[in-house]
């Protein structure tokens, strides 16, 4: 083979993989676009972050003994997982919320599926979308409609199965756990300015009035 085409080939094969390796980088540096907390769940005129951890928080009280009879309110909870787990991992803006209160909504969000009989490997996203209907279906009385909302293709069972567990899903204490202690750290941060001090927004009387307080928190 003649050395110069050789060469040539070389470096034609070099330039391609330094402008993949571009693209790489380009990749990792977009910044991460939040998806929009699931709707129909949250009142629309508070910020979806807080709004959702408190609409949790209270959701899971008493979920560690079990929430039977309650589908609107487990659908619920259950679609607020799916969403916070995704939003704690990957949004910068709950970054001074600790490790180990971000990574308890995870395994909430996996104890929730596993009780409602959710694909264990099933997209967030889309868990978050159908458990947000089936819950505005029940709120609505239209039980056919919350069946539907269900797809085998996410809730292997079906959605009567899936409507059976949202009525009795049995005991769910790390959901509890994880919702309380999610909220005492957003609760924490509040108080201690403990978010950054770039802010200006003070923090109202009524959660402590000692600092400020990020965008959108």
């Amino acid at each position: 083979m003649n050395p110069i085409h050789t060469t040539s080939r070389r470096r034609a094969l070099a330039a391609l993989l330094a402008l993949g390796s571009l693209g790489a980088c380009d990749e990792l540096r977009r910044p991460v676009t939040a998806r929009p907390a699931p709707p129909g769940l949250l009142p629309p005129d508070q910020e979806a972050g807080r709004a959702a951890i408190a609409a949790l928080a209270r959701d899971m009280q008493g979920a560690n003994v079990g929430l039977r009879d309650q589908p609107v309110r487990v659908a619920r909870a259950a679609a607020l997982l799916e969403w916070l787990a995704v939003d704690l991992a990957n949004n910068p803006r709950w970054a001074p919320v600790p490790a180990n209160a971000r990574a308890g909504i995870g395994q909430a969000r996996d104890e929730m599926r596993g009780a409602l009989g959710a694909d264990p490997l099933g997209d967030s996203p889309r868990l978050a979308a159908a458990l947000a209907t089936a819950a505005r279906a029940l709120a609505a009385g239209n039980r056919g409609a919350a069946v539907a909302a269900l797809p085998t293709a996410l809730f292997p069972r079906g959605g009567e199965a899936a409507l059976a567990r949202l009525s009795d899903p049995g005991p769910l204490p790390q959901g509890e756990i994880a919702a309380a202690a999610l909220a005492e750290a957003v609760r924490s941060l509040d108080e201690t300015s403990g978010w950054s001090s770039d802010f200006d927004t003070p923090v109202p009387p009524d959660r402590g009035g000692l600092g400020p307080i990020p965008f959108g928190i």
